[in-house]
């Protein structure tokens, strides 16, 4: 599996994206939000897939999970699960997992939305839904790789979002902590310190870490070239197999051979 340098994207950032240029900056992933096939067909997105694997970049397909504009619990009130809904997802990820050249699908608000400790089996559905996932899409591909978007708060992710990192990386190949340090008011050594925990409670998925590209949220401006590089080598220093940012479209192409 290919280090896990690379970008989230939207789709509609596609067609200015410079290829080759990330290539040679030594980007390997690409997470392609799934929006990208309803807007702009599938036969396009095929045709840009097979561009980027041209340039040695493996894309991943976006998706999210519990989130559809409201949170959606995977389990009703008295704990069972809805099967139906966790069926719809499970389709939709072998949907995108037999799309020509897709190398992974990535799971995104695959958890509750800070409220799991409301619900009973929220844990167990968390981690239920991951690995019914992962056994459909290696299934149909047994190379591709199943990442799962995780929240960076190592003490609270079974009370508030259901994410059991012990149990998830057992099914997933890759875990990606969103370490957004501006959205959590910290400094990069907290990069350092998230990921370190992370790969620490592993059982065998790889920990790739998220960094934001921008100031915060409130003020969307990129980070400087050098503010950016600091934060992925950060990142690798506390034993990330690589690092992920958010987003293309919102910042300057890190090279990184030299992460």
């Amino acid at each position: 599996m290919a280090k896990g340098n690379g970008y989230w994207l939207w789709p509609k950032h596609m067609a200015s994206l410079d290829l080759k240029n990330l290539a040679n900056r030594g980007t390997k992933h690409i997470f392609l939000l799934s929006d990208a096939i309803s807007s702009y067909g599938k036969s396009y997105v095929v045709s840009w897939i097979k561009r980027a694997n041209s340039y040695g970049m493996k894309v991943h397909i976006w998706m999210l999970v519990c989130y559809n504009g409201d949170w959606v619990s995977p389990v009703r009130d008295d704990g069972s699960y809805k099967h139906a809904f966790i069926n719809q997802k499970i389709n939709e990820a072998k949907y995108y997992a037999k799309i020509s050249g897709v190398a992974g699908v990535h799971l995104d608000y695959m958890r509750y939305g800070g409220t799991a400790h409301k619900h009973i089996n929220a844990v167990q559905s968390i981690t239920y839904i991951v690995k019914k996932i992962s056994y459909a899409v290696h299934s149909i591909k047994p190379n591709a790789i199943v990442s799962v978007a995780v929240m960076p708060e190592p003490d609270m992710m079974l009370y508030y979002y259901g994410q059991d990192i012990p149990q998830l990386s057992k099914y997933a190949d890759a875990l990606l902590p969103m370490v957004y340090k501006s959205a959590y008011g910290k400094n990069t050594n907290w990069i350092r310190s998230v990921t370190k925990t992370f790969v620490k409670q592993s059982n065998g998925a790889k920990i790739w870490t998220g960094i934001e590209s921008y100031k915060s949220e409130n003020n969307p401006v990129s980070l400087s070239y050098a503010a950016l590089m600091k934060d992925a080598r950060t990142a690798m220093a506390g034993g990330a197999d690589g690092v992920v940012i958010f987003r293309i479209g919102l910042t300057k192409y890190l090279n990184f051979k030299n992460v």
